[in-house]
């Protein structure tokens, strides 16, 4: 039996520095042979978490930060979509506030990336005062 072997793509929220939801999916990952290597932006919160994890998990990581110098204020969003664009899987930790988690979620969907939402719901499932997909 065939299974997918994916470059996971990790985004999501500052303010979250703790996502249960988040260290299970990878572990699950991880176990069933299907994690090759994580994507992050380098950022705390929940970059900081899917980082210590792989390290810890001997996974690849790779983290990509903003390039404020080529790109100036876009720089955020130019990386974000850099990172979903290397991905198979989008794993998204969204605190239902933060732009730039969306910012990423929807650069995926125009990718047509697989993305996940593991804590709060996707903002097609409910009003997020225009920040939806």
């Amino acid at each position: 039996m065939k299974h997918t072997v994916y470059c996971v793509a990790v985004v999501g929220s500052r303010t979250l520095t703790n996502c249960p939801a988040l260290l299970a999916c990878l572990e699950q990952l991880h176990e069933a042979g299907q994690l090759g290597q994580l994507v992050s932006g380098g950022a705390v919160g929940v970059d900081a978490l899917a980082a210590a994890w792989a390290r810890a998990h001997g996974v690849d990581l790779v983290e990509l930060r903003p390039d404020y110098a080529r790109h100036g204020a876009s720089a955020p969003h130019v990386r974000n979509a850099e990172i979903v664009r290397r991905a198979g899987l989008v794993l998204v930790c969204w605190d239902g506030v933060s732009r730039g988690a969306l910012s990423a979620a929807r650069a995926a969907a125009r990718l047509g990336r697989r993305c996940e939402w593991l804590v709060e719901p996707a903002p097609s499932a409910r009003l997020v005062g225009g920040l939806g997909l």
